[in-house]
Order: structure tokens, then sequence, then C-alpha cells
């Protein structure tokens, strides 16, 4: 999922959420539009991604997301590219291992979701999540949408939290997470070819 929406915005990002986008201004929502060079199939990799979520820190060693982005001009913000494939490896909370299982795929995938640009970057948020922690003592499903930022000259997409990302009904995690807990996830994925995002 920094620079995104306060005060004047509020009302219009919380209907803007509904469909996955977070706005730099009212107006901004409905006039920007964004250019994807190439656009396609990408795959990104992030290190030591970590999710918080009460008194409970899940980190783990790696990551890797798949997926598509539209191409071309003239693209709105919502749904400009699409997470089909989120996999984690060694995670654990306290050194205790801990399997992380995301529900990304073809058919429901989580959206990347640009709303606006500061400098280089194009600012958004990863909408539409779904990913189930599980392991001794603990069964929790966070859903919900994190915010973000691409940037263009590092090609990454950095995961900085914050957004409507939270556990689930029944919701059990050694003591530490009940339901509604936020979650804060945190990560850094670097594509692993150039792709670029503007606006206009």
């Amino acid at each position: 999922m920094r620079r995104f929406t306060r005060n004047a915005a509020v009302t219009a990002a919380a209907l803007a959420s509904a469909i996955g986008l977070s706005v730099a201004s009212a107006s901004a929502t409905a006039s920007a539009t964004y250019t994807v060079t190439p656009g396609g199939a990408f795959t990104a990799n992030a290190a030591n991604p970590k999710l918080t979520s009460g008194a409970a820190t899940l980190n783990c060693t790696s990551s890797q997301a798949k997926g598509t982005l539209k191409s071309g001009s003239g693209l709105a913000g919502a749904k400009l590219g699409s997470i089909t494939s989120l996999t984690f490896t060694g995670c654990t909370v306290s050194g205790i291992p801990f399997t992380v299982a995301a529900a990304a795929s073809t058919s429901a995938p989580f959206y990347i979701n640009a709303t606006g640009t500061t400098a280089n970057h194009i600012d958004g948020n990863v909408s539409n999540i779904s990913a189930k922690v599980t392991g001794t003592g603990c069964n929790v499903t966070f859903a919900g949408t994190t915010n973000g930022w691409y940037e263009n000259t590092t090609k990454t997409l950095h995961i900085t939290g914050g957004g409507s990302l939270a556990a689930g009904a029944g919701a059990s995690c050694l003591g530490l997470i009940t339901a509604g807990a936020h979650a804060d996830f945190l990560a850094n994925y670097v594509l692993t070819a150039q792709q670029t995002i503007t606006s206009p």
C-alpha cells in the first residue's frame, strides 16, 4: 500500500477506497490518468517483508509477487495493475515458524491502484487483499487495503502500511492478535524488469 489524503479529502478518499482508490485531492480523482510502459506481465521480489498487528510482528525472509500491469496512456488509476500470485518464505513470529497463504489469483487478484504523483513517485495502494497466517496457536486472515507508492528510478513498489488491512472474525494468534486488529504490511518489491508509470 506518506503521501496520501487528509483533511478536506477524507470523505472523497473513503468513497474511493471502496473501489480501490486513495486520492491526493478530490479533483485529482476525476481527472488523473496514467501512462504505463511497457506494461504486461511482471515479477517483483522483496527481502525481509514484515507485518505488524497488535503486539505481534511477523517477519519473513522473502516474498515474490507476480501479476500484470495495463499498457498504454490515458489509463484510469483504479485497477492499473493486478497481483495474481503472492508468496512468502521463512516467516516467523518471535522465532516461531508460520505459514502465510495469500489468496491472490487470476480470478481474485489484488489490485494495484494509482492515486497521484509526487516527483518521480506514483502514489497509490493495493486493494482486495486477503492473506491467511497459520501456525502453532495462530489462525488469522487479514483483509483490506494497504498504502504504497511506485518509484520509477528503482523500479520498486514500496508498501508502506496504513489503509484498512485488519484481522477478520475469529482471529486468534498467541493471544496477541484479535478480530478487528489493524495490520501494517511493510515491504519493498523490486521488479525484475523496468516498468515506468507516469501521469499524465
